[in-house]
């Protein structure tokens, strides 16, 4: 018998409703026990009951940092995502403290004073604003977005990258009303290129860009010859999600894929090496910081999302978690790419998303 049933996508949906009933019960326990006799109930079992949900909080908490990192979460539900993962750490961090809090007080045998019990379960109220908090985004994710829900459904294919609707006849760069974009390459890719980009370092000339066809799609090539070339769009965003689908097949060195950028010193980055390694992480005055750090394996056209979200930093590859970092949020600024290395890049589409914040 697997410990996981085949309809989850992983244990967290299994463990999480844990917590919600043993904290509750808790709570109305502690309410309950101001009029039931002694012999029916007793302080100590309320304090063991918290403990316990304090404890299955904390394994909720980390099977759901796990999870996050094992769905691919749509545009739409990654700032829930960020508060649903950051009230669950207030959820964690509220209980563990008032768990220990109740075992010092049996310790020192002050639970007993009337005015204690009061201000005790006074003081766990709050700590249910931040479980129904926690509970209802985990419940917008599923419900509202699906977010881990079809799994027998994707268990009877697998999944995979399609370039199929990209394929249009002339380069349209799509601005919506909101700001976000999207680019697919056409015929005149480098006249878009040229016109919605600006160089911080190299020029375009020196990517020599020039547009290519692959069974009906075009593609723009750009090709490098061991000068850096750092180019962003013209406007700044704050909270953004940007796709990139690329082919880094014939590209020896290091591809930045960049986001808010100042200048070409203070920048935040995910960074894919020919090496086979994925960095994530932020440049301050000219000085690199990595936040995370993997290893990957993926070649031929791949579709990388990068998603910047307040505090959270998610690096996708062809739907796959490939990096998930924290730092302190960025400031506004723009996005676009820095190739440091040889070789030729590919491009076949590009698309910003600004995320919501709920």
């Amino acid at each position: 018998m697997e410990l996981i049933p085949e309809w989850a996508p992983n244990i967290h949906p299994i463990l999480v409703h844990f917590p919600i009933a043993i904290i509750l019960l808790s709570v109305l326990m502690d309410l309950l026990n101001f009029f039931l006799p002694d012999k029916w109930w007793d302080d100590l079992k309320t304090t063991i009951l918290y403990g316990i949900g304090a404890i299955s909080a904390v394994a909720a908490y980390y099977t759901g940092t796990l999870a996050a990192d094992s769905i691919f979460v749509p545009s739409g539900a990654q700032s829930v995502l960020n508060e649903h993962a950051d009230w669950a750490l207030w959820t964690v961090w509220f209980f563990g403290i008032y768990a220990v809090l109740r075992i010092l007080l049996h310790w020192y045998q002050k639970i007993d004073q009337q005015a204690i019990r009061i201000g005790l379960f006074v003081f766990a109220l709050p700590g249910i604003f931040f479980l129904y908090e926690t509970g209802d985004h985990g419940a917008k994710m599923v419900f509202g977005y699906g977010a881990g829900t079809g799994q027998l459904v994707e268990q009877s294919g697998t999944i995979s990258v399609s370039t199929d609707s990209l394929q249009l006849a002339s380069t349209t760069f799509i601005v919506s009303e909101n700001g976000n974009w999207s680019w697919e390459i056409g015929p005149n890719g480098v006249s878009t290129l040229l016109s919605r980009f600006r160089w911080l370092e190299g020029s375009a000339s020196e990517l020599q860009p020039t547009v290519v066809s692959n069974d009906n799609n075009h593609l723009l090539q750009i090709t490098v010859d061991s000068t850096n070339n750092f180019f962003v769009g013209k406007n700044s965003f704050q909270n953004v999600q940007v796709d990139y689908y690329l082919d880094l097949s014939d590209f020896e060195g290091g591809i930045s894929l960049v986001n808010h950028v100042q200048d070409a010193q203070n920048y935040d980055f995910v960074t894919l090496s020919s090496g086979g390694t994925i960095s994530q992480g932020r440049v301050s005055e000219g000085n690199r910081e990595v936040f995370a750090e993997e290893s990957y394996s993926a070649s031929g056209m791949l579709f990388i999302r990068t998603v910047v979200n307040g505090t959270h930093f998610r690096v996708y590859i062809n739907k796959e978690m490939a990096l998930h970092g924290h730092g302190d949020a960025p400031e506004a600024g723009s996005v676009g790419l820095r190739l440091d290395g040889t070789g030729t890049v590919l491009i076949d589409r590009m698309t910003l998303t600004q995320l919501n914040n709920h």
